[in-house]
């Protein structure tokens, strides 16, 4: 038989959510592939337009960008939950009220937030903040900086776009309008160069791609939706109680995740200085390769899931956690073992044999660390998805805690690996209390519950709410 007619008679006969998750996947993969892509030819054109003090100074913006996105509160996720089971049980006036509620939110704070930006950044001395040594780079840093996070606080409300896709089970066209930022900042990026602009031009034409391919995103999404009747819109403090109390839950575990990816090079630099982070960071690069596998797998099934349990059909969400489980340990842990046991000749091909290379004990502790934060994955998503994040939060508050404790007890005994053996032993609450455990409580909280038919979901609170404004302002 024909392979492809094959592939295509087997994606025929799959459900509508499993054609979502598999296409949100496959376009997932190619994006991230072109992002990548992207990233290896503007480094170099970058470093060499820019030189590596204003280089530095743009990667150093660009982290404080995405702490930035942080400041919504958790909102993001919320909302897209709460979207989600909306679209799945028919309620599109639901899902309008909410959408509305978020939009005018996120609106409000970016505007807030940019406010503070202007009134703050001229008063501040970036020449002393950043360790600012080149003249040409001291008199263009004010107003690049200014502009950078002005395009942050844009782009802030337009995160809708995204959440709207996702609860839609239309990740696949997020995954488009990344790729094609990717490719404009690219372009963008080029132009500069070639027409020898400066870092403000060079900022702005790396950043302005995405935030029009996001808007093009959310405007088209609103004319598909027949909602881009702006006048429609309200903001309801009623429908935004219960999202701030779910926000809020994901927010701290959005500090969490943070906290994990930069808080252990921060207490090796300032504990045994800051040469001491680089076996750290090259050998965590190795094992950062296997995040963008399985992300690309996991990310689809969030929205998938609050569409499932809006429907009922938590049989659906079990299959699929099991499926995940077997999916990241051969596909993202057993491949990850491999790069671990050449990480160090890897890096030696890479950075050069006289580049500061990690232990082997430090390659296997971060490997431990790595697969033991790829198992929590799955639990993790399934609890995020169907909004089960209120226990979890308070072991992220305990994880944080007792992480950044051991790591600065041990990090004086035991350098990097100490950090890393901190994080471990810290993170084990979290992954068997907060995740496993409370994946198997909702099964058994469900278990015997029959199969609900979509139109007879039961509803949420916030949805009963919000049908009661819909139908008050249709009458």
């Amino acid at each position: 038989m024909n392979p492809f007619l094959h592939l295509r008679r087997r994606f025929t006969g799959l459900s509508g959510r499993s054609k979502a998750v598999g296409l949100f996947f496959a376009t997932s993969v190619a994006a991230r592939t072109l992002g990548i892509c992207c990233q290896l030819l503007q480094v170099p054109i970058a470093v060499k337009m820019l030189g590596a003090e204003a280089f530095g100074l743009w990667m150093a913006l660009t982290s404080i960008g995405t702490m930035i996105m942080f400041a919504d509160f958790g909102m993001g996720q919320g909302a897209q939950n709460k979207l989600a089971e909306a679209f799945a049980a028919g309620k599109e006036g639901v899902a309008r009220e909410l959408c509305g509620s978020v939009a005018v939110f996120l609106c409000l704070l970016g505007l807030l937030l940019a406010a503070a930006v202007r009134l703050i950044v001229p008063a501040l001395n970036f020449t002393a903040l950043f360790n600012l040594t080149d003249p040409v780079v001291r008199a263009q840093a004010p107003h690049a900086i200014l502009i950078s996070l002005l395009l942050f606080c844009a782009n802030f409300p337009l995160g809708l776009a995204q959440r709207l896709a996702y609860s839609r089970q239309k990740g696949w066209m997020h995954n488009i309008t990344q790729a094609l930022g990717g490719a404009g900042s690219l372009a963008g990026v080029l132009l500069v160069a070639h027409f020898h602009l400066g870092l403000t031009e060079f900022i702005a034409a790396a950043q302005l791609p995405l935030i029009l391919a996001y808007a093009g995103l959310l405007s088209l999404q609103l004319i598909q939706l027949g909602w881009f009747n702006f006048r429609t819109f309200r903001f309801r403090w009623a429908t935004m109680s219960e999202l701030f109390g779910l926000g809020a839950c994901f927010g701290i575990q959005q500090v969490h995740l943070l906290l994990l990816i930069s808080l252990p090079q921060v207490i090796i630099s300032t504990s045994l200085g800051a040469a001491a982070v680089t076996p750290y960071n090259l050998a965590q690069r190795i094992f950062n390769l296997f995040t963008i596998i399985q992300n690309a797998f996991m990310l689809p099934l969030w929205p998938a899931y609050s569409e499932a349990k809006a429907r009922g059909e938590f049989d659906w969400i079990r299959r699929t956690l099991f499926f995940s489980l077997r999916f990241t340990v051969v596909c993202v842990i057993a491949p990850m073992t491999v790069g671990a046991l050449f990480a160090k000749p890897i890096l030696a091909l890479w950075v050069g044999r006289t580049a500061a290379l990690p232990s082997e004990p430090l390659v296997w502790l971060l490997f431990l660390w790595n697969a033991l934060f790829f198992l929590q994955q799955p639990f993790g998503y399934v609890l995020a998805g169907i909004s089960e994040v209120r226990q979890l939060t308070v072991y992220s508050v305990v994880s944080i805690v007792a992480s950044a404790t051991l790591m600065y007890l041990l990090v004086h005994r035991y350098a990097q690996e100490g950090v890393v053996l901190g994080m471990i032993v810290g993170f084990l609450p979290y992954l068997f209390f907060g995740n496993i455990a409370g994946t198997i409580r909702f099964f058994r909280l469900i278990h015997g519950r029959p199969k609900a038919h979509p139109a007879l979901a039961e509803p949420s609170p916030l949805t009963l709410q919000a049908d009661c404004i819909y139908e008050q302002n249709q009458r």
